[in-house]
């Protein structure tokens, strides 16, 4: 049971200091007033980074330790894809339209499905077994 408590407790926080470092970079460096202004990291760093920390923590405190790495993975690559297909219209005046925050917020929630299937899965092979 001791080791059980002990290594969620190590994923959290694991998972925490993972967010807490995308968190400084999305502010820091990607974010309006950072060294290298982008929109869609700056933007989930102050708007949308807590929420899927909150998610993926929670999954970690409860047990599901894949999933928050799953998770944690999408909100990466929702950034990324976000910022890399997020704003192709945005050379059309009078209007910027840029979806960066859109298309990670969407991957980040698929990502919640691929790993709730994983986790899922596995517990149903383990009572199986």
């Amino acid at each position: 049971m001791k080791s059980s408590l002990q290594k969620r407790a190590r994923h959290v926080y694991i998972i925490a200091l993972l967010y807490l470092a995308a968190y400084l970079i999305c502010r820091y460096i990607f974010d309006v007033r950072g060294v290298f202004p982008i929109y869609t990291p700056g933007w989930t760093g102050r708007h949308f980074l807590w929420v899927a920390a909150v998610i993926s923590t929670l999954a970690a405190m409860f047990g599901w330790l894949k999933f928050p790495y799953v998770t944690f993975a999408g909100f990466v690559l929702g950034n990324a894809a976000g910022e890399l297909f997020g704003g192709f219209q945005s050379d059309l005046p009078p209007q910027y339209l840029h979806y960066g925050w859109l298309i990670c917020i969407i991957v980040f929630l698929l990502s919640c499905a691929v790993g709730a299937y994983i986790e899922l899965s596995k517990q149903l092979l383990t009572k199986r077994n």
